[in-house]
């Protein structure tokens, strides 16, 4: 076991009062817990990601620009992993797209072209096959919003109060987009919460344009997803307004005592924090009252609702902290069960000393001799401290020198002598050693169209030059107001956000020097829990579930009717489309086989087949191990506002000016007629090969083609009905509970290669006998999630009475049509989906024997951001230059002399640029430093 793998990194055995025996027992004690941590670690390390994106919003058809970095630990270029997945999700966490992105030592860049998605908060999930292993909160989560410049819409001021308990009131000022108020103007008024109605109404604005509403709420209405949205009433504008507010019971109030637990007769440091249902923090104050209803200690919420409190418990005592909201509501939240045997452990840690306190506390009945526990503390994935606590006495303080910790989250344990944790304790440790970036530009004033060159130059703390990789963003402060300077970057994500679990509000403000910050972090580390470490993993030295994927490779196995593996089977690959190659292999004595050394490809079609020795075709299965997209477990991490609700001028600006920045742009790339399409022959209706479509010449209302589906990949069959198909959607029928598929006000029937899915249905019942809720809906969903977009040929979609007809006729029984036709109504209440499966097989999938056609997930090869270039020749362009991304430039790499060069041209008006850099050294070292540069007048 190596424990000196990093200079800074030591271990320390520290001993109090213990004679020589129990000295040697401490140090083998300490030495197994060190080992086995040292084995997990090795065989288990940890990875952290970080994207930098070129600006913090985006518009419908926008690309947004980013580039990755994918670090160990000790913040090394993590060597696992050559492929990065990353998803695109709308508000309701469904994937709209998945792609992979090949990596190399540690970084990687790339664009994702927002074209098809509609307006909303989308957040962008990025991961490593390897990083799975830990779950979700490794995962790299960011949210933004897009907007719909197109979009008929009002400009909304909005702030949501609670009423009383079961009514919000909200006040609102409507105004156009050039600032006009929206007066007299008669709207239609629901509040949603993304399924259910729950309130409709009418009201009229004043003549200024404000509107005050009072709705009621359901008690058991989570507001976590209310929108309410004003509409005119003739449904030309629309604004959907999120409704903010914190219901007392809708505000999370937890209270966690440093270490774990509250012991009997211990001090105890608590730290507390109030979450808000939209996932920011929520301010309190109260008091802890105990059984009796006396006033113990009172407390405060510091920063973002998190505050810490000391009590000294009593033995036999419940201690209840009555908790103050805003709108002057309360909450009682019961303290944890006080323990009366146990450990705690104290740490005080003041950022001017040099030093540590660390201090373990135990209960009357621990203290004996002959007994010893461990202290370990960890940062970065190493032990870098190491101590054995004897349990002569009831309590012991040990000093630990900061300088044997890296800067970074501190990872303090105490364990028992069979290597249980009994408390655990975070903190911080800060050398201020991270990289010192400067960006000089050549001067201090440019002219609109200047070429703006930049001299960037990166230093240790010691002042040597630094190699390094790095990415620069440029962005117009009149266009795009950048994070907010508390926002998370790739120094406070590396060092801070990646290490705990859940969103971290604001994380660039523990690292302001503000007077109050440190304390403020001393509570963050107390409330938010650590990702770092499993013990139970570590005791029992779990291995991974998920293989690291040092390269990309098409893994697979063959096996015979039985499903028995088949050895030595030739297997082949053919790539189609514009790939075309032939690679050929073996299986191994477990039917298994693998194909590596692909060249660079963005996307590609595989043809797998299976022969025997004699060369024949086996007449039995070969599989593809496909790597399926991780269920998607809702991250606590708050969704974008909508542009227009309480706009920055910034943001609006950038709404109002990006749709004629988008016909420039095309003009100025591909001409004066900007971007042509290429030739095609246009026909009445596609035709569906295959389809049983009943209608005559595959007539249908919509009809969704191969082509386009091909384009939706991995996507599922119901994401790809609901992203294309107008007007589907889940709702509730009238007078009903169930949910169920709609086309506009009809229910949908789905045919699946001419059979009615519906034939197969069989009603469920719970345990009372009656229905069970919505039954059918579950039954058709499992269907829908079962295919994917690579199963489907064509979707034909009937909705008219024309359309339906035939559908309505073989479909449905004449008791169902005379419902649809009472009193001789005419037309369907039904509308029809025809699936054409690539099997053929209907709604069951079959894959042919001894062959399986695979089309890996979707990669993307980096491209070059567009950038216009001026000559003293020509010094205007007669296309306007509108850009809000002046520059993106994601191979920023520092030579020898620690420096690199770059430049850009200004864009057209006058502004003030920021220039946002991020990066690091890949060996330890990250850094992160912003620039203004002033656009001013003609020269």
């Amino acid at each position: 076991m190596n424990l000196f793998k990093y200079p800074y990194l030591k271990l320390l055995a520290v001993t109090l009062l213990i004679c020589a025996a129990q000295l040697v027992k401490a140090q083998t004690g300490i030495n197994n817990i060190i080992a086995k941590i040292d084995t997990f670690n090795n065989r288990m390390p940890a990875e952290k990601l970080y994207m930098q994106f070129d600006k913090p919003y985006y518009a419908v058809g926008d690309t947004i620009w980013f580039k990755a970095y994918l670090l160990n630990s000790n913040l090394n270029y993590s060597r696992l992993s050559s492929r990065l997945y990353v998803e695109v999700l709308n508000d309701s966490s469904k994937v709209l797209r998945r792609m992979a992105i090949p990596m190399g030592v540690g970084i990687t860049w790339g664009n994702i072209s927002l074209e098809g998605i509609r307006e909303g908060s989308v957040s962008i999930r990025a991961y490593t096959n390897w990083m799975r292993n830990f779950g979700q909160d490794y995962f790299f989560n960011k949210a933004f919003y897009v907007a719909n410049p197109k979009k008929q819409t009002w400009l909304v001021n909005a702030g949501s109060t609670l009423a009383d308990a079961n009514h919000i009131k909200m006040a609102m000022k409507f105004t156009s987009l050039d600032n006009q108020s929206v007066g007299l103007r008669p709207l239609n008024l629901r509040v949603t919460d993304g399924k259910k109605t729950l309130f409709k109404g009418t009201a009229q604005t004043t003549a200024e344009g404000m509107l005050d509403v009072n709705f009621p709420l359901p008690d058991k209405t989570p507001v976590k997803n209310l929108v309410l949205v004003a509409q005119d009433k003739d449904n030309k504008k629309q604004a959907a307004v999120p409704v903010v507010t914190h219901r007392a019971k809708d505000v999370d109030v937890q209270f966690m005592p440093e270490g774990g637990y509250i012991v009997a007769g211990l001090p105890s440091h608590i730290g507390f924090k109030a979450v808000g249902d939209d996932g920011h923090g929520v301010a309190i104050s109260g008091k802890i009252v105990n059984a009796a209803g006396e006033d113990v200690v009172s407390f405060a919420s510091a920063y973002k609702g998190m505050g810490t409190v000391d009590l000294a418990p009593q033995a036999g005592d419940v201690y209840i902290a009555k908790v103050n909201l805003p709108d002057g509501q309360t909450k009682d939240i019961p303290l944890p069960v006080i323990k009366q045997s146990g450990t705690e452990i104290r740490v005080r840690n003041l950022a001017a000393r040099d030093s540590m306190d660390v201090s373990v506390f135990l209960s009357a009945d621990l203290v004996k001799p002959g007994n010893t526990y461990y202290l370990v503390g960890q940062a970065r994935g190493v032990v870098c401290f190491g101590a054995g606590i004897p349990t002569t006495k009831a309590f012991a303080t040990v000093h630990v020198a900061k300088s044997l910790f890296p800067t970074g989250i501190v990872h303090f344990t105490l364990l028992n002598a069979q290597s249980q944790p009994l408390n655990e304790r975070l903190t911080f440790v800060e050398h201020h050693d991270n990289l010192k970036i400067s960006i000089a530009p050549g001067q201090q004033n440019f002219a609109p169209h200047d070429s703006i060159p930049l001299k960037i130059t990166v230093k240790d703390p010691s002042g040597k030059p630094v190699i390094g990789s790095f990415s620069v963003a440029v962005t117009d402060d009149t266009q795009v107001k950048t994070d907010s300077v508390n926002a998370d970057n790739i120094l406070t994500h590396f060092l801070l956000s990646a290490d705990l679990k859940g969103f971290v509000e604001d994380p660039a403000y523990y690292f302001s020097g503000d007077k109050m910050a440190w304390q403020a972090l001393d509570a963050l580390l107390l409330t938010q829990g650590w990702v770092g470490y499993d013990w139970a993993a570590i005791n029992a030295q779990a291995k991974p579930t998920f293989n690291p994927e040092y390269e990309y490779t098409v893994n697979g196995y063959v096996g015979n009717l039985l499903n028995k593996p088949i050895a030595n089977a030739e297997v082949t690959l053919l790539a189609t489309g514009r790939y075309h190659y032939i690679k050929d292999t073996l299986t191994n004595a477990q039917g298994r086989f693998v194909f590596k050394h692909f060249p660079p490809i963005d996307s590609a079609t595989f043809v797998l087949q299976a022969m025997n020795k004699r060369h024949k075709v086996i007449n039995a299965g070969i599989t593809v191990d496909e790597n399926i997209a991780p269920d998607v477990i809702k991250a606590n991490i708050p969704h974008a506002a909508p542009w227009y609700v309480n706009s920055d001028p910034a943001m609006l600006n950038y709404v109002k000016t990006n749709p004629t920045y988008h016909n420039d742009l095309d003009k100025a790339v591909y001409g004066p007629q900007g971007r042509m399409l290429n030739m095609v022959t246009i026909r009445n209706q596609a035709i569906i090969k295959g389809s049983a479509n009943l209608n005559d010449g595959g007539e249908a209302d919509q009809i969704i083609d191969e082509q386009t589906i091909e384009e939706a990949n991995k996507t599922s069959l119901g994401d790809l009905l609901e992203q294309k198909v107008k007007d589907f959607r889940v709702g509730y029928p009238p007078r009903s509970h169930n949910l169920t598929y709609f086309l506009k006000d009809k229910k949908v029937r789905f045919i699946f290669d001419g059979i009615d899915l519906n034939r197969f249905y069989t009603p469920m019942e719970a345990t009372e006998g009656a229905p069970l809720q919505n039954d059918y809906y579950i039954y058709i969903k499992q269907y829908l999630d079962y295919f994917t977009a690579e199963d489907i040929k064509g979707i034909e979609v009937q909705y008219s009475s024309r359309n339906t007809a035939r559908y309505s006729n073989r479909n449905l029984t004449s008791d169902e049509i005379l419902a649809e036709n009472p009193a001789g109504a005419r037309g369907s209440a039904t509308a029809f989906i025809e699936i054409t499966t690539r099997s053929g097989n209907g709604p069951f999938m079959r894959k042919a024997n001894g062959i399986y056609v695979y089309k890996p997930l979707k990669s993307t090869l980096p491209k070059t951001f567009y950038r216009p270039r001026y000559t003293v020749a020509n010094p205007t362009s007669k296309y306007g230059d509108l850009r809000s991304t002046i520059h993106w430039e994601p191979a920023v790499v520092t030579n020898q002399s620690g420096e690199a060069t770059l430049s850009f041209f200004a864009a057209d008006k006058p502004a003030t640029y920021t220039i946002t850099m991020e990066g690091g050294d890949l060996n330890g070292k990250v850094g992160y430093q912003t620039q203004k540069v002033t656009v001013a007048g003609g020269k």
